[in-house]
């Protein structure tokens, strides 16, 4: 019971939202622009539930065995419905001119489409897991906001590795997966996200 719990709570799709709050709590140029964050708010959740409910009713209709998608060969659907939707969230952020978007929100996006990319090419051979992915990306993309910065903060990234170390003990006490498609998830995740936002591949 507690491996569900936790991993409906950790779901892939939560940490998005969760990315960019953090980000915002870590810099103080972005708190000086609540309505930014604000907007971004609204739109990575309004693209966060929408793939959300198309996979269930996906499910609902038989295309998928599960809503935790164990069958690797029924993955590549629902993980393209992710990225469409994320590559229109990144479109629509590039493209509106009437707010300002700062660089860092985007490049956060830029690895989170890459990382899902990836996942996406990697699964046809490899049941990679996108709980783990999600987590490693939220680690690197704090990390690299962190290098940025010049400034560590040890006791939140160690909190992140904690967090992640449940949820991917939790998605093997389901046997959703193995132990290295849990640690190869978090390794991509993180190794994206973070080089995504050091190098600025959202620009």
């Amino acid at each position: 019971m507690w491996a569900k719990w936790i991993s409906g709570i950790f779901h892939p799709l939560v940490m998005p939202i969760t990315t960019l709050a953090l980000v915002f709590l870590l810099d103080q140029d972005l708190q000086s622009m609540p309505q930014v964050f604000i907007y971004m708010g609204v739109v990575v959740l309004i693209n966060t539930l929408a793939p959300a409910i198309s996979i269930f009713m996906l499910h609902r209709r038989g295309h998928l065995s599960d809503l935790d998608i164990r069958n690797r060969r029924e993955r590549s659907t629902p993980f393209m419905i992710v990225l469409v939707y994320f590559v229109m969230t990144f479109l629509l952020l590039r493209s509106n001119d009437s707010i300002y978007i700062p660089l860092i929100y985007l490049d956060m996006w830029a690895g989170l489409m890459g990382s899902i990319a990836l996942a996406l090419l990697i699964t046809r051979w490899f049941k990679i897991s996108m709980h783990m992915l999600a987590q490693g990306g939220v680690l690197g993309t704090l990390m690299g906001v962190q290098l940025l910065q010049m400034n560590s903060l040890w006791e939140l990234n160690s909190i992140l590795i904690l967090i992640a170390g449940f949820v991917g003990f939790a998605r093997i006490e389901l046997g959703v997966h193995r132990h290295i498609e849990v640690y190869t998830g978090y390794l991509l995740g993180f190794l994206v996200c973070f080089f995504a936002v050091v190098f600025g591949l959202g620009g």
